[in-house]
Protein backbone atom coordinates (compact mmCIF):
# COMPACT_ATOMS: atom_id res chain seq x y z
CA UNK A 1 0.00 0.00 0.00
CA UNK A 2 1.42 3.15 -0.94
CA UNK A 3 1.73 6.34 1.57
CA UNK A 4 0.86 9.66 1.13
CA UNK A 5 4.74 11.11 1.52
CA UNK A 6 5.74 8.65 -1.34
CA UNK A 7 2.92 10.31 -3.70
CA UNK A 8 3.96 13.80 -2.76
CA UNK A 9 7.31 12.46 -3.44
CA UNK A 10 7.27 11.53 -6.69
CA UNK A 11 8.18 14.08 -9.56
CA UNK A 12 6.26 12.72 -12.66
CA UNK A 13 6.56 13.93 -16.22
CA UNK A 14 3.09 14.12 -17.42
CA UNK A 15 -0.14 14.13 -16.09
CA UNK A 16 -1.63 10.16 -15.85
CA UNK A 17 -4.92 9.11 -14.75
CA UNK A 18 -5.28 5.56 -13.87
CA UNK A 19 -7.56 3.53 -15.75
CA UNK A 20 -10.92 3.74 -15.40
CA UNK A 21 -13.08 0.20 -14.49
CA UNK A 22 -14.37 -1.37 -17.73
CA UNK A 23 -18.34 -0.93 -17.71
CA UNK A 24 -20.06 -4.09 -17.11
CA UNK A 25 -21.63 -6.15 -14.48
CA UNK A 26 -19.34 -7.28 -11.18
CA UNK A 27 -20.08 -9.17 -8.06
CA UNK A 28 -18.93 -7.12 -5.10
CA UNK A 29 -18.85 -6.84 -1.59
CA UNK A 30 -20.26 -3.93 0.49
CA UNK A 31 -16.95 -2.76 1.92
CA UNK A 32 -17.29 -0.72 5.65
CA UNK A 33 -20.14 1.16 7.13
CA UNK A 34 -21.92 3.44 5.19
CA UNK A 35 -20.90 7.17 4.91
CA UNK A 36 -23.86 9.84 5.34
CA UNK A 37 -23.19 13.65 3.69
CA UNK A 38 -24.83 16.14 1.75
CA UNK A 39 -24.10 17.52 -1.73
CA UNK A 40 -22.12 20.21 -1.96
CA UNK A 41 -24.28 22.20 -4.51
CA UNK A 42 -27.97 21.48 -3.36
CA UNK A 43 -27.19 20.21 0.54
CA UNK A 44 -28.80 17.38 -0.45
CA UNK A 45 -28.46 14.15 2.19
CA UNK A 46 -26.99 11.03 0.51
CA UNK A 47 -25.88 7.70 2.28
CA UNK A 48 -22.80 6.27 0.25
CA UNK A 49 -21.51 2.93 -0.04
CA UNK A 50 -17.99 1.32 -0.92
CA UNK A 51 -18.10 -1.62 -3.30
CA UNK A 52 -14.90 -3.96 -3.15
CA UNK A 53 -14.73 -5.58 -6.46
CA UNK A 54 -14.51 -9.71 -6.21
CA UNK A 55 -15.01 -10.60 -9.71
CA UNK A 56 -16.11 -9.53 -13.17
CA UNK A 57 -19.00 -11.26 -15.07
CA UNK A 58 -19.11 -12.51 -18.45
CA UNK A 59 -20.37 -9.12 -20.25
CA UNK A 60 -17.06 -7.13 -18.91
CA UNK A 61 -14.42 -6.28 -21.33
CA UNK A 62 -11.36 -8.86 -20.17
CA UNK A 63 -8.61 -7.02 -22.78
CA UNK A 64 -9.68 -3.53 -20.85
CA UNK A 65 -9.76 -5.05 -17.69
CA UNK A 66 -6.16 -7.02 -17.83
CA UNK A 67 -4.57 -3.77 -19.42
CA UNK A 68 -5.61 -1.98 -16.01
CA UNK A 69 -4.11 -5.15 -13.91
CA UNK A 70 -7.12 -6.89 -12.89
CA UNK A 71 -10.10 -6.06 -10.80
CA UNK A 72 -8.68 -7.08 -7.03
CA UNK A 73 -8.50 -4.49 -4.72
CA UNK A 74 -10.90 -2.32 -6.88
CA UNK A 75 -13.35 -0.12 -5.37
CA UNK A 76 -15.83 1.97 -6.53
CA UNK A 77 -18.46 4.40 -4.70
CA UNK A 78 -22.15 5.03 -5.10
CA UNK A 79 -24.17 7.65 -3.15
CA UNK A 80 -27.80 7.18 -2.51
CA UNK A 81 -29.98 10.40 -2.45
CA UNK A 82 -32.49 10.65 0.83
CA UNK A 83 -35.37 12.47 -0.81
CA UNK A 84 -39.07 11.02 -1.01
CA UNK A 85 -39.04 10.40 -4.67
CA UNK A 86 -35.65 8.67 -4.25
CA UNK A 87 -35.66 6.45 -1.39
CA UNK A 88 -36.95 3.42 -3.68
CA UNK A 89 -33.88 3.62 -5.29
CA UNK A 90 -32.30 2.47 -1.37
CA UNK A 91 -35.04 0.17 -0.83
CA UNK A 92 -34.09 -1.84 -3.89
CA UNK A 93 -30.59 -1.92 -2.76
CA UNK A 94 -31.38 -3.35 0.48
CA UNK A 95 -33.17 -5.73 -0.83
CA UNK A 96 -30.46 -6.76 -3.65
CA UNK A 97 -27.98 -7.09 -0.53
CA UNK A 98 -30.70 -9.64 0.69
CA UNK A 99 -32.49 -7.39 3.24
CA UNK A 100 -36.47 -8.55 4.09
CA UNK A 101 -38.25 -5.51 3.43
CA UNK A 102 -41.19 -7.06 5.42
CA UNK A 103 -39.47 -6.89 8.59
CA UNK A 104 -39.81 -4.09 10.49
CA UNK A 105 -36.86 -1.86 10.27
CA UNK A 106 -35.56 1.70 9.69
CA UNK A 107 -33.33 2.16 6.65
CA UNK A 108 -30.95 3.56 8.49
CA UNK A 109 -30.54 0.05 9.98
CA UNK A 110 -31.07 -1.69 7.38
CA UNK A 111 -28.25 0.52 5.70
CA UNK A 112 -26.07 -0.65 8.65
CA UNK A 113 -27.04 -4.20 8.08
CA UNK A 114 -25.53 -4.55 4.49
CA UNK A 115 -21.67 -4.34 5.54
CA UNK A 116 -20.12 -6.73 4.02
CA UNK A 117 -22.76 -7.72 1.74
CA UNK A 118 -22.70 -9.63 -1.54
CA UNK A 119 -24.32 -8.24 -4.13
CA UNK A 120 -23.95 -7.54 -7.82
CA UNK A 121 -23.36 -4.19 -9.75
CA UNK A 122 -23.53 -2.77 -12.93
CA UNK A 123 -21.05 0.02 -14.14
CA UNK A 124 -21.23 2.28 -16.72
CA UNK A 125 -19.16 5.04 -17.89
CA UNK A 126 -19.68 9.02 -17.44
CA UNK A 127 -18.09 12.01 -19.33
CA UNK A 128 -16.92 14.98 -17.00
CA UNK A 129 -19.53 17.96 -17.06
CA UNK A 130 -16.82 19.34 -19.54
CA UNK A 131 -16.08 16.16 -21.87
CA UNK A 132 -12.36 15.61 -20.73
CA UNK A 133 -12.45 12.85 -18.71
CA UNK A 134 -14.21 9.95 -18.30
CA UNK A 135 -15.72 8.21 -14.32
CA UNK A 136 -17.10 4.71 -13.83
CA UNK A 137 -20.60 5.08 -11.85
CA UNK A 138 -22.48 2.40 -10.49
CA UNK A 139 -25.93 2.46 -12.30
CA UNK A 140 -27.69 -0.68 -10.72
CA UNK A 141 -27.28 -3.50 -8.29
CA UNK A 142 -28.57 -6.67 -8.80
CA UNK A 143 -28.77 -9.80 -6.09
CA UNK A 144 -26.31 -11.99 -5.91
CA UNK A 145 -27.35 -15.91 -6.63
Amino acid sequence: MTNFADILDEAPTEVKAPPVLPAGTYVAVIQGRPEYGQSEKKGTPFIGFTFRIIQAEDDVDSDELSAMGGCENKTIKRKYWITEDSAFMLDQFHQDCGIDLKLPMSRRARSEECVNANIGIVVKHRASDDGQKVFAEVVRTLAVE
